[in-house]
């Protein structure tokens, strides 16, 4: 299965307000570009305040050709895991400039995600060691189309759902690891005529489905 290494990552802490809306949908917090060491992706409460803190990953998908028919992106956890439930989601982003190209800024907090747009199914649970999310077909169809694949990391119960749910959701992401996706292409197999007959209309070719046949007496 082939791996792209992420190009870049950022992290957003949002501001404090007493409005969960506010809160969620707020342009504004403190951007790092390239964060390093043990951080939170985090909805807080306390007190009647409200943050959200978000990481975004961007991966230069630019070399893959062909079908994708399945991939995941692997992450490490932190050295502690705080709050329960600890629900996560990857969704659509346009941060970085939408290529990669620009740093993170405040103006990615919310704009830039695209909730309608999961790019992972829910991960319900979160390790200190490897944590892996299986990618929808839509994150498919992006990372076989486009150059740019850009994910943010959000709370699922709390900012996915957009349900205030009055208890403090917490994990922690080792940036100082390498975060990867892995995908698998489908194989494309032999893409000629054999004996007069179309390669779309042949299954098989003594009893060798054609996806796992490169070539037919030595001829490609």
């Amino acid at each position: 299965m082939p791996t792209i290494n992420a190009n870049r990552v950022g992290r957003i802490v949002g501001i404090t307000n007493s409005s969960f809306s506010t809160a969620r949908t707020s342009d504004s917090g403190t951007a790092t570009d390239g964060p390093t060491g043990s951080l939170s992706v985090q909805f807080f409460v306390g007190r009647g305040a409200h943050r959200f803190t978000r990481a975004f990953i961007h991966f230069d998908t630019s070399s893959i050709t062909g079908t994708v028919t399945a991939a995941h992106i692997d992450i490490q956890g932190g050295s502690t895991i705080q709050g329960d439930p600890n629900d996560t989601i990857l969704v659509k982003s346009t941060a970085f400039g939408g290529d990669g190209g620009t740093a993170i800024s405040t103006s990615d907090m919310f704009s830039s995600l695209d909730y309608s747009t999961a790019y992972s199914t829910e991960l319900t649970t979160w390790s200190t060691s490897n944590n892996e999310y299986t990618l929808t077909s839509a994150a498919l169809s992006d990372i076989q189309n486009n150059n740019d694949f850009t994910v943010a990391v959000i709370m699922h119960d709390s900012d996915f759902q957009n349900t205030d749910t009055n208890a403090t959701e917490d994990i922690q992401i080792d940036f100082n690891t390498t975060i990867t996706l892995d995908y698998t292409l489908a194989p494309t197999g032999y893409g000629h005529k054999v004996s007069g007959v179309a390669s779309g209309s042949i299954a098989k070719v003594n009893t060798v489905a054609t996806a796992s046949i490169g070539k037919i007496n030595t001829v490609d």
